[in-house]
């Protein structure tokens, strides 16, 4: 049976015990190799030893051998000769407590300087405490040879003489030439075992010092490995668990830890931006279903979710009810009290009709001041007009904010499928015409099947002539210049869009505009007129014409989508050099969105080169305190205010107060609108940096706008 229990391997340790392991394996090994050293070095020791002896005993023999050839020569008497052997002997002295001894074969000890008492006395029956008679031992080891190293026991003798006990002891013993006599010195071994003792003692001092020195040094590089490696360990699960917040340690470290550490911290940041891009991806998304201040649906997602409604009914055969609810006085409140204020009014009474709403039922935010109710299974008159009046009665309750009393009114407009329309465009506007006949008339609700069908079906072939329109291209651009008050010279142009129709000829951008904005054609008009300009741009480029700027009017759904930047290098084929040429103006309107989801699209959309100004300002909610942290570039004076500036001396106020701050922010302004000399004179004295009207130039088509670069016109000195 084969056994899944893991094997104990090194995987399964810290790297701190790994350490320490290594250091104990280290320190095994060091004994090891300490006591086989040991070992060498004590043999190494006696081998030296041995070699001085000999060298002693050999030097010294010499002088012995003259002394005794003196002696026979019967130069000195027999006394004389031993006298001057122990003299001579007795100063060969060579380390402390070492010396040399002379006795001869018979056993008579000569001299022994080591151990005076014997001197003159026969030894041959002297034995150890083995009982090994010394002699006898010495001249067995000698045999019939002039030297030998001699090993016997011996008692040892300290500083003072004194004897102790016996210990093993090697001596080197060479015969005297023509004599009976043994010369030899010798060491104990107990002296180089203490010698080798205390060398290790040394050693073994210094191994202590560099194991503390080396498990010293093991532990701060444990800590200083194993406590980041937690630490990363940490941070990795902490990102695994979504917690992508927190520093991360070590990224400065130079080692393997420190590339760990900023890969970690590299993964952490891309986290990161995936989070917000998700977060703005869910975000833009959201804002394309909802209004971000009710979160009920808008425009677009209601019809959507009517078209899904549509489609459901069919396979019941039921009736289904659309119902247009505009809030009477919702507008005046912004008016006066201000945005914030009418918002809050606006949930709290769609939080007040959520009770009367089934579960199945839609409700979303139609308009400014327009909601819509989508009510599936509606069921007969009678049981729609009472919640017709419900609803009513919810709307007319006041409310309060801050302590002040709103009281409201409604009125519906109310289609029927199948029988007011089978499509969504037909039975929302339907529902519309209805609310607007309401409002005419003055009623609580209108039902549309009382109505005649001809507007209705008036807008309903609009919006099929607008699709025509654009898959047959019978749009087209046209370009109204803007003047430089300080060069007099034309700087750029706004594209304006016209309609050629080929029935009805030239129709107002005044009656296909709004509409297109109502029905969610706006993007379609949008994307059409970018690629045209991008067109444009491109064919001027090849030509060599001097390239002007062209600023595009856009809507906020178009510039608020989460992949217009993508839509602009698509258009432009990512030509930067051609998108510097973009000027893309915003209405007060957009600003009334998301202010950080914005500035992130402005910021995007200014990375690519393009410029961004503010259209019709000083008619909307935003002010100049609301844009100063936008990055764009121009701002412009709605025409309103250049209207009124020769009789109406609050506007030029206003004005004066426009230009002063904007400068203040390093904005240029642009004034619109401009048709006599004196508005033109008004604004060069107030100090406007740019200016476009009918005084100037009206919009020309392709050519005539050409012509006008090739001229390089400047404005006429008799208008200055």
């Amino acid at each position: 049976m084969r056994n899944n229990r893991p094997l104990l391997s090194l995987s399964h340790f810290s790297i701190r015990r790994k350490l320490l392991l290594l250091v104990s394996l280290s320190l095994f090994s060091i004994l090891i190799s300490t006591a086989l050293a040991a070992l060498l070095h004590r043999n190494d020791l006696i081998d030296a030893r041995q070699d001085e002896i000999r060298s002693v005993v050999e030097a010294t023999a010499g002088t012995i051998a003259d002394l005794h050839a003196r002696f026979t020569a019967n130069q000195m008497t027999h006394d004389e000769l031993i006298a001057q052997a122990r003299t001579y002997l007795d100063s060969a002295r060579y380390r402390q407590g070492s010396y040399l001894f002379l006795l001869d074969a018979s056993g008579m000890m000569i001299s022994d300087a080591g151990r005076p008492e014997l001197e003159g006395t026969d030894i041959s029956n002297l034995r150890d405490s083995r009982g090994v008679g010394l002699l006898t031992d010495l001249l067995t080891q000698l045999g019939n040879r002039n030297e030998v190293f001699w090993r016997y026991h011996w008692a040892v003798s300290d500083d003072q003489g004194q004897l102790g006990g016996e210990s093993a002891k090697v001596s080197y013993v060479t015969r005297i030439p023509g004599s009976n006599w043994l010369l030899g010195s010798g060491v104990h071994l107990q002296d180089i075992d203490r010698q080798l003792m205390e060398r290790l003692l040394t050693l073994a001092i210094l191994m202590l010092i560099l194991l503390l020195l080396t498990l010293a040094t093991a532990l701060v590089i444990a800590h200083n490995i194993s406590n980041p490696i937690a630490q990363l360990s940490q941070t990795a699960r902490r990102l695994g668990e979504g917690h992508l917040e927190g520093e991360v340690c070590g990224t400065h470290r130079g080692d393997e830890l420190g590339t760990l550490a900023r890969a970690i911290e590299l993964l952490q940041s891309q986290a990161q931006d995936a989070l917000r891009l998700r977060k703005l991806s869910e975000h833009a998304r959201f804002l394309e279903e909802f209004d971000p201040v009710t979160r009920l649906y808008n425009r677009q997602a209601l019809g959507e979710a009517l078209e899904r409604e549509i489609s459901r009914q069919q396979r019941h055969d039921s009736r289904l009810a659309v119902l247009v609810i505009r809030l009477v006085l919702l507008r005046e409140i912004t008016t006066q009290w201000g945005r914030e204020c009418s918002n809050r009014v606006l949930n709290l009474i769609v939080e007040r009709l959520r009770p009367h709403l089934r579960v199945d039922d839609v409700l979303a935010r139609h308009g400014e001041d327009t909601l819509t109710l989508i009510r599936p299974e509606a069921g007969d008159d009678e049981t729609l007009k009472a919640l017709l009046r419900e609803l009513l009665d919810t709307i007319a309750t006041p409310v309060s904010v801050d302590g002040q009393p709103f009281t409201l009114h409604g009125r519906i407009g109310v289609s029927l499928y199948p029988g007011d329309g089978d499509q969504e465009f037909q039975l929302i506007g339907r529902a519309e015409e209805a609310l607007r006949s309401a409002r005419r008339d003055e009623r609580d609700w209108v039902w549309f099947n009382a109505l005649t069908t001809a507007p209705v079906d008036q807008r309903l072939t609009l919006w099929q002539d607008i699709q025509v329109a654009l898959e047959q291209d019978q749009f087209f651009l046209v370009f109204q210049p803007i003047f430089n008050l300080s060069s007099n010279q034309p700087v750029s142009a706004e594209v304006l869009l016209r309609w050629r129709h080929p029935q009805q000829g030239l129709i107002s951008p005044a009656v296909f505009i709004p509409f297109a904005e109502q029905t969610g054609l706006v993007k379609r008009i949008d994307l059409w007129v970018l690629n045209a300009v991008a067109r444009q741009l491109h064919q001027w480029y090849e030509q060599g014409l001097s390239m002007p700027r062209l600023a595009l009017n856009l809507s906020g759904i178009s510039f608020l989508r989460p992949d217009f930047e993508q839509l602009l290098n698509t258009a432009f084929c990512g030509d930067l050099k051609l998108l510097k040429h973009l000027e893309l103006e915003l209405t007060e309107g957009v600003l009334i969105e998301d202010m950080e989801r914005i500035q992130e699209q402005i910021d995007a959309v200014r990375q690519l080169g393009v410029q961004i100004s503010i259209d019709d300002f000083g008619t909307g909610y935003s002010s100049l305190s609301r844009i100063r942290n936008l990055d764009i570039d121009h701002i412009k004076i709605d025409r309103s205010f250049i209207d009124d500036i020769e009789s109406s001396p609050q506007s030029c106020k206003i004005i004066e107060a426009i230009l002063h701050l904007a400068h203040g922010l390093r904005l240029k302004v642009v004034a619109e609108g401009v048709e006599t000399e004196a508005q033109l004179h008004e604004l060069r004295q107030m100090g406007c940096d740019l200016v476009q009207g009918y005084l100037l130039s009206r919009p020309l088509e392709r050519s005539d706008y050409e012509a006008l670069l090739n001229e390089d016109l400047e404005i006429d000195a008799d208008i200055l």
